[in-house]
């Protein structure tokens, strides 16, 4: 009998490990900002201050998000998409900051739209190839719309110029077409096409083209390394296995650039040194293992997806933001998830926590279960 079935609980081991890696990201913020902070505004708490009201901003956020049933998101998934591209083109004609138009304000505050897409695409997409078993959505034309959504919406992000962003939403559709079913020799040809785009984006686009320029020529030996990845590396480097100890690093007294937001992992490692660093992405794996799970055990295909897709998110921005520290990756501009000073980047993936922890207690309901009881909230894969 359903009424005998025990109800699982919420994945804890997921949601410590976001709470340890955001204690970090606290730690990290309050060291590496205070210079910062007294210097331009005379205030040395003032990110401080700022930052933790937006860790309790994005845990509300999540509080919310666990409690929401996660298949009420499929069915206004198409108006936000709407809402957010039409977002991301007023965007384009709005004032810039930090030298591009990423940001648009809304009830006096800057709001991030692209920050916010890669989350609303996961939903997207998972809604769209959940379509029964064989979704006619893998298939010919239909998949190539969903190809060129796809190359639409990284085209809006990349020319704002936000390249970070541009390669995380790229990826992410990537990987859901992959998470989907959709066959490898489809997504070569997503690649090859994507190959001339870039070629004409970066020829039309000087900003982007000379990062990538400042990226390339060091590796060939035809200049040096850009000045805020030299202090990144230097910063690492100073930390050693164990680090300097706590607030006692020196990148932050106005050598690194964005010591506690884009760089904030370097600002960790050099007070913490490799060790902190062994510790941070631990729980990193930990997020994954985790996400892997819920997945796995979601109770439909539509958990599937949007488990999975989330997952992938927030792995490839932990990935990217790490491989520009170390000048592995052009510089992006791209925050470390739960770690970085808050803002659009930390609300979303504390929000897509909260949606993975809704999908890890949802319980499973069988098709006549749900047939004999229409007050069930939870469908199954069938009912889909």
């Amino acid at each position: 009998m359903r009424e005998n079935r025990k109800k699982p609980g919420i994945d804890m081991v997921l949601l410590v490990a976001v709470l340890l890696i955001l204690l970090m990201g606290v730690l990290t913020v309050f060291s590496s900002s205070s210079f910062y902070g007294r210097e331009k505004y005379g205030d040395a708490l003032i990110f401080f201050k700022l930052h933790m009201m937006k860790v309790a901003a994005g845990l509300f956020m999540l509080f919310v998000a666990l409690h929401i049933n996660y298949h009420y998101y499929r069915w206004i998934t198409p108006i936000v998409v709407l809402v957010l591209i039409i977002l991301l083109i007023a965007a384009l004609f709005g004032p810039k900051f930090k030298g591009s138009h990423r940001a648009v304000i809304l009830f006096g505050k800057q709001f991030q739209p692209s920050a916010f897409m890669k989350l609303v695409l996961v939903f997207y997409m998972s809604a769209i190839f959940t379509r029964g078993l064989k979704p006619r959505m893998l298939e010919g034309k239909w998949l190539y719309a969903q190809f060129v959504f796809l190359f639409s919406v990284t085209g809006l992000v990349f020319i704002e110029p936000d390249l970070g962003s541009a390669l995380v939403i790229f990826s992410v559709g990537i990987a859901m077409f992959f998470i989907s079913g959709v066959p490898v020799r489809e997504l070569s040809k997503l690649f090859l096409c994507i190959v001339p785009v870039v070629a004409i984006g970066l020829a039309v686009f000087p900003y982007q083209r000379q990062r990538l320029v400042d990226f390339y020529n060091p590796l060939f030996g035809r200049g040096e390394v850009s000045y805020q990845i030299k202090q990144s590396i230097i910063g690492l480097a100073r930390g050693g296995l164990g680090g300097v100890g706590y607030g006692d690093g020196k990148q932050k007294f106005m050598f690194l650039p964005e010591p506690f937001s884009d760089f904030a992992i370097t600002s960790w490692g050099e007070e913490m040194g490799f060790i902190g660093i062994c510790f941070l992405f631990l729980f990193v794996l930990v997020i994954l293992w985790r996400g892997i799970h819920i997945a796995r055990n979601a109770p439909d295909h539509y958990g599937f997806l949007l488990a999975g897709g989330i997952t992938a998110m927030i792995m490839v921005n932990a990935v990217i933001n790490a491989g520009v520290a170390v000048n592995l990756l052009p510089t992006t501009g791209l925050p470390f998830p739960f770690l970085s000073y808050g803002g659009s980047s930390l609300l979303m993936h504390l929000i897509s926590v909260g949606v993975l922890l809704n999908i890890s207690r949802t319980q499973y309901v069988s098709f006549h279960d749900y047939s004999m009881d229409r007050s069930v909230q939870v469908h199954s894969w069938q009912g889909l």
